[in-house]
């Protein structure tokens, strides 16, 4: 699996950086990210997941930065910063 991860450009063996490094759990987070951002429910993803545990949602979904941004200038009065 991570061969064919590599010859895409999702795996660098020799980063030392954690999200460089593909591994089923990584697709895992990845997927459960993403169907969350197009809008599926999240009790739909924890029944596909499987999960026992109601808060193993939040350890599968991933905050991306400039969406936190755009969110919170969108919610906030503009400070003139």
């Amino acid at each position: 699996m991570t061969e064919a991860a590599k010859n895409v450009g999702l795996h660098d063996p020799d980063s030392e950086w954690l999200e460089d490094h593909f591994s089923p759990n990584a697709c895992r987070h990845w997927f459960c990210t993403h169907l969350f951002r197009a809008g599926m429910r999240r009790e739909f993803i924890k029944e596909q997941r499987g999960d026992s545990r109601k808060e193993a949602f939040d350890l599968y979904n991933h905050i991306d930065l400039k969406e936190l941004k755009e969110a919170y200038l969108a919610c906030v009065p503009q400070l003139e910063i």
